[in-house]
């Protein structure tokens, strides 16, 4: 019974840990542009391919308002990533489609 009850602890404690939660009511304000991440040897592109597939309209509205930046959209709860824009090393940049 006590091995049950530890198990069922963990689980409890563990599984909403794991679950990452979007930004559940964004509303996309920016226009479709691409991202990219400096590095030492030029930009790659990073996040969902929005100027290529219109059908990722919703992941490019989780990523604007977690990753790049909350100008563009409304209804974001969570931080913008600090570490991509910092002035520090690698930073996220956008460009036109």
């Amino acid at each position: 019974m006590r091995k049950v009850l530890v198990l069922l602890t963990l689980l409890v404690a563990l599984v909403p840990a794991s679950m990452a939660i979007a930004d559940p009511n964004l509303i996309l304000t920016a226009t479709p542009h691409r991202h990219y991440i400096q590095t030492d040897t030029g930009l790659v592109q990073v996040g969902p391919r929005y100027c290529d597939n219109a059908g990722l309209k919703d992941a490019f509205a989780q990523f604007h308002a977690n990753t790049h930046t909350h100008n563009g959209v409304t209804g974001e709860i969570g931080p913008v990533a600090p570490g991509l824009h910092n002035g520090l090393e690698s930073e996220i940049t956008s460009g036109p489609c």
